[in-house]
């Protein structure tokens, strides 16, 4: 498999990419169910909330790190050709979502980090080292960066889930082969 893109498939440096940041998005979802209902006294598995807000904000900022390649990465490699199934409506439509996708994938990691900075409960770095605070504490707008943060995962989860329903109707109409693109061992 190359490591680049062809002209009909994603190479394995675009797929590693998608996959990784796709798995941590899913981690995040479901860790910040865990966090915000156990909060900081309660345990699962042994482990206590801060160890869960430590990693949602630790994995946050990795996913940043990543878009931000993946982003790069897009730039510098020519992308396949689009499906021949794709019309021009899907087109634009997926290209929109994409768009969206990238800007949510950004956005999201900047106000989680603006609000815990403002909110004044920082960043300790997958458990082990503190972030230094850059803003320091603002408490007159931590809620507005906390409300962004959450509207933009909502609207993440909308464009998530279309940019999936149009991968599973694709499927359902017999072109498998726009699924098989992107996997990761195929």
């Amino acid at each position: 498999m190359p490591l680049t893109n062809t002209s009909t498939r994603f190479g394995t440096i675009s797929r590693f990419l998608h996959w990784s940041v796709a798995l941590l998005v899913l981690y995040q979802y479901v860790g910040a169910n865990v966090m915000t209902r156990l909060g900081r006294e309660g345990r699962l598995f042994g482990m206590n909330g801060d160890f869960f807000y430590d990693w949602h904000k630790s994995i946050g900022l990795v996913l940043l790190a990543l878009v931000i390649i993946r982003l790069l990465w897009r730039k510098l490699v020519a992308l396949p050709e689009w499906h021949g199934s794709f019309n021009d409506t899907d087109k634009r439509i997926s290209h929109r979502l994409e768009t969206w996708l990238y800007w949510l994938l950004l956005l999201l990691p900047v106000t989680g980090y603006l609000f815990v900075m403002a909110g004044g409960y920082g960043v300790r770095l997958f458990g082990l080292y503190d972030l230094p605070n850059p803003i320091g504490k603002q408490p007159s707008w931590s809620w507005v960066v906390w409300s962004l943060h959450i509207l933009f995962a909502y609207l993440a989860l909308v464009v998530m889930a279309w940019h999936v329903g149009t991968l599973l109707r694709h499927r359902a109409a017999g072109n498998g082969d726009v699924l098989h693109r992107m996997l990761p061992f195929r």
